[in-house]
């Protein structure tokens, strides 16, 4: 049997992993357009700092296939600090905690409790939030959460398919409060690997026994056939790995390093409502989070900025003294575009797989079947 799949990052890698387990006997060629596997997933030690170049924190209670896999592999898994509990929000150009927002929300939540569910099959994420909870709520929480996980516009992307929870939420219980409230409890915390993602790539290609070929764009694909390459791929199987045709955001990541501590406030980090109009997104507080990664007395800093921003590491500089008061000079900072790397489900996309890493390895063990 050829099975053939079209990709190199972690869905393909995976895929080949249970295909490799399901069909121990068949000849597996991967076919990857870049020169390197991994595609986001990517753990860099430049200038003797540990920096994740893409996903980097994981949630227990929503990466159960992940674990699994990283088990499978007997790779190390660390728990974040209890620091990383506390998340802020930039909020009329100062930092406040979410826990501080709180009381702020309370009408509105009670609220939520008597309006009526829609019968749309899908709206906008700013639509739903607005019809249920009002545009305050909508901008002020609604929009961060938004561009800190898709770095989209909440007035185009999908409530169905970029928060199915709380779209399932209104449809069987009446109410996303109510639905929050009586969710079965799971396990909480992040977590990551410790000697960084990069290894979970490095382990799948060592222990795959299997043909990869990188430098292989896909040309097109047939029912049997890839035009790979420059040649003609025939294979019984063929598994498509490759990300999901829909539009996509690019954004500025912008990593910096310090000596000693300098962080105010420990926490997760911080996200940037859009009506603040900053270029800033967000930003994580990676030394704070899993200190097990640090190498010392240190500070280690991600910014993701908009991609339309024209002096990234400028803007990431001066969040720092703007909003924290640091005026340290880093002794460590990279800047890499991260170009179209975060699919947008907008209003009626039916695309049925999600962007974490998790939803990737998922999607992997169901087209291996």
């Amino acid at each position: 049997m050829n099975i053939l799949i079209l990709g190199g990052g972690i869905t393909a890698l995976s895929a080949a992993w249970f295909c490799k387990k399901k069909y121990p006997d068949a000849k597996i060629t991967l076919l990857e357009k870049e020169n390197r596997l991994g595609g986001w997933i990517r753990t860099s030690h430049e200038g003797g700092f540990f920096f994740e170049k893409g996903p980097r924190t994981f949630q227990r209670s929503r990466s159960e296939h992940l674990l699994s896999l990283i088990e499978e592999l007997k790779l190390k898994v660390i728990p974040s600090d209890r620091a990383a509990e506390k998340r802020f929000l930039l909020h009329n150009g100062k930092l406040r905690s979410m826990g501080s927002m709180i009381p702020r929300l309370i009408p509105s939540m009670l609220k939520e409790l008597f309006v009526k569910p829609s019968s749309l099959e899908d709206e906008s994420i700013y639509d739903f939030a607005t019809r249920r909870f009002g545009s305050k709520v909508a901008e002020t929480l609604f929009d961060p959460l938004t561009l800190g996980i898709y770095a989209g516009d909440i007035h185009k992307l999908s409530i169905r398919a970029c928060f199915p929870a709380f779209y399932h939420w209104e449809k069987e219980k009446g109410s996303v409060v109510k639905g929050l409230f009586t969710a079965p409890k799971k396990a909480k915390g992040l977590f990551t690997i410790k000697e960084g993602m990069q290894t979970l790539i490095d382990e799948l290609e060592k222990r795959l026994d299997i043909e990869i070929v990188l430098n292989c764009p896909i040309d097109a694909i047939e029912d049997t056939q890839v035009f790979a390459g420059g040649k003609t791929w025939e294979a019984d199987k063929i598994i498509n790995a490759l990300p999901p045709p829909l539009p996509k955001r690019s954004i500025h990541v912008v990593n910096m390093a310090f000596e000693g501590d300098v962080l105010p406030k420990k926490g997760f980090g911080y996200l940037v409502p859009t009506q603040e109009k900053q270029s800033l997104l967000g930003m994580v507080f990676d030394s704070a989070i899993f200190p097990q990664q640090n190498r010392g007395n240190e500070t280690r800093l991600t910014a993701m900025i908009r991609s339309e921003a024209p002096n990234p590491v400028e803007v990431a500089l001066s969040a720092l003294e703007e909003h924290q008061k640091i005026k340290k000079v880093p002794i460590y900072t990279s800047h890499f575009l991260a170009k179209e790397a975060i699919a947008q489900f907008e209003v009626g996309c039916t695309y049925p797989h999600g962007i974490s890493v998790d939803a990737c390895i998922k999607r992997a063990m169901q087209s291996s079947t």
